[in-house]
């Protein structure tokens, strides 16, 4: 399939969004797949894998990492942006939180003019990706994604009191966090795509069945320099090094910073930065690289040591959580309160932590190419908080975790270290901690924006196809209207899921 042969289909990336079509699409035994990946594959036996990248009670955000940085920090204090280099992409350094979001946040992107997209029309899909023993209607028991959710039985007693002082501040318990189409505040224990206590990454979940098909050609360490385009047709790519790989449509999945980049290099995108970069403009489509979305998020803010005789056996991360609304939003959520516990080996104490993250948020920021060269890092500015909206959502989330923590049973349980989470005073003293400790769920998306052709900044359209340039599409969070409600490991398999149906109604 290399060289001058040329493939049905080139994925660019294999993260969940490209493993998802790699899979679906191979199906056919006579669909040809080229999947190219910038990082390492570890092969079809998860005890081959680094353990970290099987290990699902931590995030791993300096694992297999791309390098990137938030634009304008000074060099001694960076703010990362983690994603991961390797086969499976950050779904092998992610918490594994399965979370849907709300119907609302789809029925939204049909109302912005993508047909086909409401919440009803997307289900199928999310219940296609998954085995879920919750069951119903809003759920799959066949899918390639094992979700689990920590019994009762098995929380530590922290744990336990973390939901008893969540009830009595008000908010009831909820068996199936993803368990309606609405949002609404509780405390839900936290459905994850864990199975036998191993991280069930996009690789071992839909990747796995795939790899022995003579149909599917895997290229790993192949990184994608820009799109080919002849006559105004998606041709092949480009790979760093010069080589090319034909195919007769391609497919990127390189996430919401990646993807946006490929275009830019390739010449699809602001006339104006592309002329700045030296890059020839094959099409002009400013919303490339707008748009960027993310949840902001205070993570690990505030903690607490655990008194010695409420310690638990071993460390935790998030077995269960509070949605939760706070003074700036209406009948949806729109703050996620996660936490865990560790052992400090400083103080030899366990420490119960806490983070917030900002589940609806609408600050855009953008991704900027900074030269041509595809190793060249990324100008990637998120510009969270500047809707005042989110900062004020955040004063009254870390106020809900002081209240949590004041509450029996919980505050029986521990020893609130002290800090500024704790310590402020005055309402515009908290929003200067908050503003100035904020980072990032590393959920980004929204960078090549679905939308119909009138909407100038749209990038593709319903059916993740590229404005104006035949046989490419997008099929990853970039293409998101707006960010779910949730963290974006799902939605970005359904959407994946969705296009791949899209992709093979087009073929036949």
């Amino acid at each position: 399939m290399v060289g001058e042969r040329v493939a049905d289909v080139i994925i660019v990336g294999a993260g969940p969004a490209g493993c998802v079509l790699a899979s679906r699409l191979t199906e056919d035994p006579e669909r040809t797949v080229v999947l190219l990946e910038a990082g390492p594959d570890y092969g079809p036996d998860p005890a081959d894998w680094p353990a970290d990248l099987r290990n699902p009670n931590a995030v791993w955000p300096e694992s297999h990492p791309w390098g990137y940085l938030h634009a304008g920090r000074p060099a001694d204090d960076p703010f990362p942006l983690p994603r991961a280099r390797v086969v499976g992409g950050t779904s092998t350094i992610n918490a594994c939180f399965w979370l849907r979001g709300s119907a609302a946040d789809y029925d939204g992107w049909e109302t912005l003019g993508n047909p086909g997209w409401s919440f009803a029309e997307l289900l199928p899909f999310f219940r296609r990706s998954e085995t879920d023993p919750m069951g119903g209607p809003l759920h799959g028991t066949e899918g390639p994604v094992p979700i689990s959710r920590v019994t009762e039985a098995n929380l530590t007693p922290v744990d336990q009191a973390f939901a008893e002082a969540a009830e009595t501040l008000g908010f009831p318990r909820v068996d199936d966090a993803n368990g309606g189409p609405v949002q609404r505040p509780g405390v839900s224990p936290m459905p994850k795509n864990v199975a036998g206590g191993m991280r069930m990454n996009a690789a071992f979940t839909y990747l796995a069945p795939a790899r022995g098909r003579p149909n599917l050609e895997l290229i790993p360490d192949a990184l994608v320099d820009r799109v080919v385009i002849v006559n105004g047709h998606a041709a092949g790519v480009q790979l760093a090094g010069g080589r090319t790989v034909h195919g007769a449509e391609i497919i990127l999945c390189a996430g919401a910073f990646g993807s946006p980049a490929i275009l830019m290099r390739s010449g699809i995108g602001p006339a104006d930065h592309l002329g700045d970069v030296g890059i020839p403009v094959v099409m002009s489509l400013p919303g490339v690289g707008q748009h960027l979305l993310d949840h902001p998020i205070l993570d690990v803010f505030t903690t607490a040591t655990v008194r010695p005789d409420r310690a638990p056996t071993a460390g935790s991360l998030c077995p269960n959580f509070l949605k939760a609304r706070s003074s700036q939003a209406g009948e949806e959520i729109d703050l996620h309160i996660y936490h865990g516990q560790y052992f400090d080996e400083d103080q030899r104490r366990w420490v119960l932590w806490f983070s917030i993250s900002l589940a609806h948020a609408r600050s855009r920021g953008r991704v900027r190419l900074t030269a041509v060269d595809p190793e060249a890092t990324l100008e990637i500015d998120h510009r969270h908080l500047t809707e005042p909206a989110e900062l004020e959502a955040f004063c009254d989330a870390v106020e809900l975790v002081n209240a949590l923590m004041a509450t029996s049973p919980l505050t029986e349980m521990i020893e609130v270290d002290t800090g500024w989470a704790t310590t402020w005073r005055m309402r515009e003293e908290l929003r200067e901690a908050v503003q100035s400790h904020v980072a990032t769920t590393y959920h980004p998306s929204s960078t090549c924006r679905m939308g119909p052709a009138s909407d100038d900044h749209a990038v593709v359209d319903h059916l993740g196809r590229v404005h104006g340039v035949a046989g490419l599409r997008v099929a990853d969070a970039a293409i998101f209207p707006t960010g779910p409600r949730a963290n974006l490991h799902c939605t970005v398999v359904a959407v994946a899921e969705k296009l791949a149906d899209a992709v093979r109604r087009a073929a036949s």
